[in-house]
């Protein structure tokens, strides 16, 4: 995959979305503003955000850790956060690996092929 393109910025996102729907640019601009409004309160509120056919934003805490300054040679502690974790749903996955397993796939069918190692009296 090639990193020479450009990043698609919110004003990107924002002018795609007004040249969609056909709105004025002052109107689809300030209906994705609410947009991302809308689901950056629902996760400040530490709900997760799931957006059928997408994925699905999930805040989650991470524990206090020991991290390390290389450049100094130190011990570092890292405090305990949040975070804000992205999991694409299978059908997005799909779209971006055509024909290429999913996860469940791979478990049927793993399960299909197990052998029962179990002595049977």
């Amino acid at each position: 995959m090639s990193t020479d393109h450009l990043n698609v910025t919110r004003a990107h996102l924002a002018d795609a979305v007004c040249r969609a729907a056909g709105l004025p640019k002052s109107e689809g601009a300030a209906f994705f503003e609410l947009f991302l409004d809308l689901i950056s309160e629902k996760l400040m509120a530490g709900e997760s955000v799931m957006i059928s056919g997408f994925g699905k934003f999930v805040v989650v805490q991470r524990a206090a850790r020991k991290g390390r300054n290389v450049k100094l040679g130190v011990d570092v502690a890292i405090e305990p956060r949040l975070a804000i974790v992205f999991k694409p749903s299978p059908s997005l996955l799909e779209r971006l690996n055509p024909g290429r397993a999913t996860r469940q796939d791979a478990a049927q069918a793993q399960q299909g092929t197990q052998k029962d190692w179990r002595v049977r009296a």
